[in-house]
């Protein structure tokens, strides 16, 4: 066989030699991980380092064939060989741009155990009827008290002191499966033993069904179920308390927000460590406008450079805050789709970061969009910058410790830097629109186009002169982090999730062989 070595130099040739040889050296890594000589090794990591086809488009995948026969030879090589592969990656994942995120992309493929996580056994979502001063007696809440509508939910304070009757009811059409896999959820981890503080919610069950069904439930609102059907639970008073909410609103000081973002992070990441993941802990997408007819439903990718949709919409209203994690229908076992915890986890970062940028827009709510003559609202004085690269550093360690067990050695990113980003792309409502395209509206009625402006904020005489079908129609509906069916305005956002994720990643493996 022919010395690795001598492939290794192809590496430093034009893009095509360069290919050849990378492709090559990862063949021969997955077959044969102990062949690869340091020369190799070396040649590789000062190929990802130097970036030297930084231009090319496909650049990524020469980078990621390169980052591939590193991870070939850190999962299965001699120990020596383990060690230099995992020096060379960690400068890779140092480097910005296509380096960093094509060897983050070859980390994620690291073999790990113990991500199983648990089977849960959902039941059949039935409901039984019953009246809601049936349900009010069964949570001990006084005949005097009122609900109080949030979202789809009523809330009521409850006999204990200090604790909410949440009545979680069920949209038209939805299946009712969801409520009952929340239900399922919240009795798996009552007992759990998490790390940091957790409050678990403690469901109602009317008998052996797990849902209610109440069709004289106060407050009603259009599009709920007609039957009333819905999970009822009792949950401490400061559930829907959100870490980001604006002052007078329940707004946190510096050190709680740090604080709280801290916690949440320690929790997704140990839970994910124990193979559950929360897969909603904000709603992400890339264009909501076309859930409808694209193949990924409009969801938010990112490994991916396209544009992120209502960043600070999605960010508003997270499923973690003062009292641990929320939103329990929303967790899953890794068991059942192992191959999506890369991005999974990039998911729970990308929350957080936005999360914590959300945080300074909400101390001035009413600071959003454009003014007269299209000047973009800027609103980086609200920002500190110093606190949130704090919190990003901290979220990002803690998630970190959580996921691998210790925390990180080294922070995978400059928080600084990417703070500094931060402020100025989400303080800046640069990018306002998105556009209902043609096709999008040939397949909606003249109501159905008419209610979806109108729900989106347009006016109603705005709305009355357009005619469905005749044109792109372009509505207000940011701040997105890009332009519609553009780039990100942020790409670091994902280059720097990229790199915390993979730094898992490899420390999980790493914590694994030592132990074997």
């Amino acid at each position: 066989m022919t010395d690795p070595g001598f492939a290794a130099y192809g590496l430093d040739g034009d893009f095509t030699a360069a290919y050849l040889a990378a492709r090559r050296l990862a063949d021969l890594a997955e077959r044969d991980p102990g062949a690869l000589c340091p020369a190799c090794l070396t040649a590789l990591e000062r190929l990802l380092v130097a970036d030297p086809h930084a231009r090319r488009t496909q650049a990524r995948i020469l980078y990621r064939d390169a980052a591939e026969a590193l991870v070939h030879v850190l999962a299965k090589g001699p120990a020596d060989l383990a060690a230099a592969s995992r020096q060379a990656l960690d400068k890779a994942l140092a480097t910005p741009g296509k380096p960093r995120l094509a060897a983050a992309e070859a980390v994620g493929a690291l073999p790990l155990s113990g991500l199983g996580g648990r089977e849960i056994a959902v039941p059949e979502p039935e409901a039984a009827r019953a009246s809601f001063a049936a349900l009010r007696q069964a949570a001990e809440v006084s005949a005097h008290a009122e609900a109080t509508p949030a979202g789809r939910s009523l809330l009521l304070p409850a006999g204990q002191p200090g604790t909410l009757l949440v009545i979680k009811r069920l949209r038209q059409g939805e299946s009712p499966l969801g409520l009952a896999r929340e239900a399922a959820w919240m009795r798996a981890l009552a007992d759990e033993p998490f790390p940091v503080p957790c409050h678990v919610p403690r469901p109602l069950f009317p008998g052996d069904a797990p849902l209610w069904a109440v069709p004289d439930a106060p407050c009603p609102l259009p599009g709920l179920d007609p039957d009333g059907r819905c999970l009822a639970y009792l949950a401490r008073a400061d559930y829907f308390a959100y870490p980001n909410a604006p002052a007078g609103q329940g707004g946190l000081g510096a050190e709680a927000f740090a604080e709280v973002m801290s916690r949440a992070a320690h929790l997704l990441g140990w839970l994910a460590g124990r193979g559950i993941v929360h897969e909603a802990a904000i709603p992400l997408f890339h264009n909501r406008v076309q859930q409808g007819r694209r193949e990924d439903g409009g969801l938010y990718d990112w490994r991916l450079p396209g544009r992120l949709d209502r960043w600070l919409a999605s960010a508003l209203h997270p499923n973690f805050g003062v009292s641990g994690l929320r939103d329990f229908e929303h967790f899953a076992s890794v068991g059942v789709r192992p191959a999506r915890l890369y991005r999974q986890m990039g998911d729970h970062l990308i929350s957080l970061y936005l999360v914590a940028g959300s945080y300074f827009r909400m101390r001035d709510p009413s600071l959003l969009g454009h003014g007269p003559g299209g000047v973009p609202a800027d609103a980086r004085h609200l920002f500190d910058e110093a606190l949130l690269a704090r919190v990003v550093a901290e979220t990002t360690a803690r998630y970190h410790e959580g996921f691998a067990g210790a925390a990180p050695g080294h922070a995978p990113f400059d928080a600084a830097a990417l703070a500094r980003r931060m402020v100025e792309e989400m303080g800046v409502d640069r990018h306002m629109d998105e556009l209902l395209r043609v096709d999008d509206q040939t397949a909606m009625t003249d109501a159905a186009f008419r209610d979806f402006l109108l729900g989106r904020g347009m006016a109603a005489e705005t709305v009355a002169c357009l005619t469905r079908g005749e044109a792109d129609v372009a509505i207000a509906t940011g701040p997105h982090l890009g332009a519609f069916n553009d780039r990100t305005s942020l790409p670091e956002l994902g280059e720097c999730t990229a790199a915390a994720v993979a730094a898992c990643l490899a420390a999980r493996h790493e914590r694994e062989r030592v132990a074997a």
